[in-house]
């Protein structure tokens, strides 16, 4: 005695996409692939903001935490942006599921655009960066377009497989291998893309004015040549502290250290001042 088919089985109903959508949306939901989203936008940003302010980024000493706490806003954007097209993905598969079930002239232009989707898709977004002020939408999205063009082409495959007369996808444990690279990549390239704007709009707008004043008091001659900087010995000898420096601004706080710049600092003529946690000093902080 025959089992009877499992409808949720059955070609045309939809279930291979609805596998293709879940398989998707649990790569890009991976706990390993948004650690490494963040520890690499936060790299990325760091190493762009710093060449920018005349520094290497590997002495900024930052660890895996750091980067992964600064990234988590930018970072949560970006995947809330991804989230919001996964589900009008969802709405969209129901209406074409739906839509070529039935008797559809238009069926075989739908499914041709979808397949073209890798090319189509990155070359509308080419096109729109002769809009003005588009310049930096366009340099983060055409990565993203391209992933978004391969996921669109394969999903015209599994469309075409569903329909009554379609045939079942050949090698296509090697395609969603293929495709898991072919998204990966595109995911960390948008991302790499979206890190240096940020990077760039972060370094330009550096200001000493905007930036916590901070004082140092030191036991001995620090020697700070920073545009500047002002020394001032002081005269108490029961003092710890022998010499004080102001017009000093706080850059950041990082791998136990203090990056300063002066009220004098610009982009051509600046000092970067560094000390250490351990270092035998005082500092004050005051507001801007």
């Amino acid at each position: 005695m025959s089992t009877p088919a499992d409808p949720a089985e059955e070609p045309g109903t939809g279930a291979g996409n609805a596998g293709l959508l879940g398989w998707v949306s649990a790569a890009l939901a991976n706990a390993t692939v948004i650690t490494a989203l963040l520890v690499y936008f936060g790299w990325q940003r760091s190493d762009v903001m710093a060449r920018r302010l005349g520094i290497s980024e590997s002495i900024l000493g930052m660890s895996t935490s750091d980067y992964v706490l600064r990234s988590v806003g930018p970072v949560l954007v970006l995947l809330l942006i991804v989230a919001s097209a996964g589900f009008a993905w969802l709405f969209l598969d129901q209406w074409l599921t739906r839509t070529l079930r039935g008797p559809n002239r238009f069926t075989a232009y739908i499914l041709r655009a979808l397949s073209l989707a890798w090319l189509l898709l990155p070359a509308f977004v080419w096109i729109l960066q002769y809009v003005p002020a588009w310049g930096a939408f366009i340099y983060v999205a055409f990565p993203f377009s391209i992933g978004a063009g391969v996921l669109l082409a394969y999903y015209a495959a599994h469309l075409r497989a569903s329909l009554p007369e379609g045939a079942p996808l050949a090698h296509e444990t090697a395609l969603r291998a293929f495709l898991a690279l072919s998204v990966a990549f595109t995911l960390f390239w948008g991302t790499s893309h979206y890190a240096t704007v940020l990077g760039n709009t972060l370094a330009d707008e550096v200001s000493p004015n905007t930036l916590t004043k901070v004082t140092v008091y030191s036991p001995q001659r620090l020697h700070l040549t920073a545009p500047g900087v002002v020394e001032t010995p002081l005269k108490d000898d029961k003092s710890t502290y022998r010499f004080r420096y102001t017009a000093l601004r706080l850059l950041d706080h990082t791998g136990g250290r203090y990056f300063l710049i002066s009220d004098a600092w610009t982009r051509t003529r600046g000092v970067v001042v560094v000390l250490a946690d351990k270092d035998p000093i005082r500092m004050e902080f005051a507001h801007p």
